[in-house]
């Protein structure tokens, strides 16, 4: 009797340091950040700053976003910077904007843009000297109307002909911008 109860003994203890073996060396998941705001901030020729931002604080499917007009001089260069929140606890706002950067080359900042806009150019790089995105250099046309759209992606394949096909989207934003 005594054998049997050593045996189950073992038994469960080895089902139970094997299971738990299996759960420490199984990967962790990447889990995706909430991104509630995208802050985009424009630096003319003159060294004037002016941001726009899109805000969705408790998330999608909550309240409407808010999200700003980007208005632009015409005929202009701009730094463009951007930056990427997590605003839902107002207490404690978390700069995404910082792990992008520490995982450059896991990241991309891809830009759509049409109307009054006429050039945007990433001037960044990430580790591996490829594109990154947090900045770029803008040009705007005559006065008009467009639309910018800023995409951030997660695996990229940076080495593609079309990178921001590739990859996830952990957000993807667009303004309605006014060139005066």
């Amino acid at each position: 009797m005594k054998r049997i109860e050593k045996l189950i003994w073992i038994l469960t203890f080895s089902v139970f340091f094997m299971s738990c073996e299996k759960d420490q060396n199984q990967p962790m998941d990447n889990e995706e950040e909430l991104i509630t705001d995208v802050v985009l901030s424009f630096t003319d020729e003159l060294g004037m700053e002016q941001s726009f931002t899109f805000s969705d604080p408790d998330g999608p499917g909550g309240n409407d976003p808010v999200q700003e007009e980007i208005r632009l001089s015409s005929l202009q260069s701009y730094e463009l910077a951007v930056q990427f929140l997590d605003s839902s606890d107002p207490m404690e706002i978390e700069n995404i904007t910082l792990e992008v950067l520490d995982e450059s080359d896991e990241h991309l900042i891809c830009y759509g843009f049409d109307g009054s806009i006429s050039t945007l150019t990433i001037v960044d790089v990430d580790q591996n000297n490829m594109p990154l995105g947090l900045e770029a250099l803008l040009t705007t046309n005559q006065p008009g109307s467009g639309t910018l759209t800023v995409s951030l992606k997660h695996l990229p394949d940076k080495t593609n002909a079309l990178p921001c096909n590739t990859g996830e989207t952990d957000v993807e934003v667009t303004f309605a911008v006014v060139v005066q």
